[in-house]
């Protein structure tokens, strides 16, 4: 049965991989102008492009996950300043510690168990303002 799991688990990685470069070669051929249209229209600039590139949909499933520990609404970023919720973003999605954070918040962690997470200065900010 492990080895069943492991194998559909290669299978899965491999097909996002395809995916993943398929959709990057086919936003290499969009040409500038098109890609900046696309940005803009998901309220992104160029320099935030890794949130659009990131490899995977962790950040996208993790940070909201991540913010319900530290007790903050989405709201609540809003509300802090332009920004903040992109940059919580951007920075979740460049965070070389994604699978661990997957595991911590896997087992319903109270916040002294996620302070590794490079956003945990910044919730705990929100948390408290």
């Amino acid at each position: 049965m492990i080895h069943g799991t492991r194998i559909t688990s290669a299978v899965r990685h491999l097909t996002r991989a395809w995916r993943r470069r398929q959709q990057r070669r086919d936003w290499d051929n969009l040409g500038v102008d098109h890609q900046e249209a696309r940005l803009r229209d998901l309220g992104l600039a160029r320099l935030d492009e890794s949130l659009f590139w990131s490899g995977d949909r962790a950040p996208l499933e993790q940070l909201p996950r991540m913010l319900a520990v530290y007790g903050v609404e989405h709201a609540d970023t809003i509300l802090a300043g332009p920004g903040v919720r992109r940059d919580l973003e951007r920075v979740c999605s460049l965070c070389p510690e994604k699978a661990r954070c997957q595991r911590v918040l896997d087992s319903e962690p109270d916040v002294e168990a996620c302070g590794f997470c490079p956003n945990a200065c910044t919730l705990e900010a929100l948390r408290r303002h």
